[in-house]
């Protein structure tokens, strides 16, 4: 994270309206193995976001 920000932290500056999808992000970044930063997190959660509402 940015300047030594933990994903925790990152987590509580966003709003608590996107808190669910910004967390799907970190994991799916994890497990994807992208660096943990705000532009890949980010990037990760307008996918996820794109995704739920093509099939909602």
């Amino acid at each position: 994270m940015v300047s030594g920000q933990t994903a925790l932290q990152y987590l509580m500056s966003v709003s608590k309206k996107y808190r669910q999808i910004a967390t799907e992000a970190i994991f799916e970044c994890l497990r994807l193995g992208y660096p943990l930063n705000d532009m890949e997190i980010t990037g990760k959660a307008r996918e996820l976001l794109r995704k739920r509402n093509a099939l909602g």
